[in-house]
């Protein structure tokens, strides 16, 4: 069975409903999808069926192996992995559903992009090109690359600051961790923000999908007195999933960095020379 995760933050803080996993801290409790009724458990698991089997179609087609040379890609790409996320998205609105029947309900609404001002990492290769793909469609393409350069050099700075401390202050995943907070606390927003709205929504990745809120919208402001306290949440995909992306990220051979902006950037430079991606038959 493919467990989802339903992943709670709330620093300081455990909630009754969930019983806290052995080793966690108390902001990052975790409900396995064994956890829930059985048909809820079916609905879930047929949903991340029907996405590892649009991801498997691609991980089968011909011509990944030579993408980054021949600069193209079948156009049954664009449109397994466009199914794969409609459907991871069904499943994302069933399970808030379920929640909000249990009385925990989202409080997100267009509009509210506090989560916007994070960085979203651990983006695969298949979720780039996605992204790299609606640029283009977007016809703004210099104008989101100039955003994901300034986004890149904040990152950057930062990055530099955490990797002074001294050492054995901090090992390299703690100090990843504390170049996210301070990130985030920054307040710089995505590339792809305008007017507190994605402009690539259709493209964003799984990352960007996945997270929500309990409390309410101007508590998840990093600035915001509340925010401390405020209760968010993560469903993320089963590991399965993310097995079949990991197939396809072997069959694409491109070894970018998972952060979204720097694996933007990289493919957009040193790999595609801002062309366009050909889409074959």
């Amino acid at each position: 069975m493919d467990n989802i995760k339903f992943q709670l933050f709330r620093p300081g803080h455990d909630m009754n409903l969930l019983e806290k996993q052995p080793g966690k801290p108390s902001y990052d409790v975790v409900i396995e999808t064994a956890d829930l009724p059985e048909q809820v458990l079916q609905t879930v698991q047929a949903y991340q069926n029907k996405v590892i089997h649009y991801l498997h179609q691609i991980a089968w087609l011909d011509g990944l192996a030579r993408w980054t040379i021949t600069k193209t890609l079948p156009s049954q790409f664009i449109k397994y992995f466009g199914k794969a996320l409609d459907v991871y998205d069904e499943s994302v609105h069933y399970f808030l559903g379920y929640l909000r029947r249990q009385g925990i309900a989202a409080r997100c609404t267009p509009g509210c992009a506090h989560c916007c001002c994070h960085m979203p990492v651990g983006i695969t290769t298949p979720e780039l090109i996605y992204l790299y793909y609606g640029m283009h469609r977007s016809g703004i393409f210099p104008r989101f690359f100039r955003r994901c350069m300034e986004a890149e050099e904040e990152w950057r700075e930062i990055l530099q600051q955490c990797s002074c401390l001294p050492p054995g202050e901090t090992t390299n995943e703690g100090m990843r961790e504390r170049t996210l907070n301070s990130y985030h606390c920054r307040e710089h927003f995505c590339p792809f923000l305008q007017n507190n709205l994605c402009q690539l929504y259709p493209y964003r990745p799984i990352a960007c999908r996945m997270h929500f809120s309990l409390s309410s919208p101007p508590w998840c402001n990093p600035s915001h007195f509340q925010h401390q306290h405020a209760v968010r949440f993560n469903l993320e995909p089963g590991e399965n999933v993310f097995a079949a992306l990991e197939q396809i990220e072997n069959h694409l051979q491109l070894k970018v960095s998972d952060t979204m902006v720097g694996g933007i950037l990289e493919l957009s430079v040193n790999v595609m020379r801002f062309e366009e991606i050909s889409w074959i038959n």
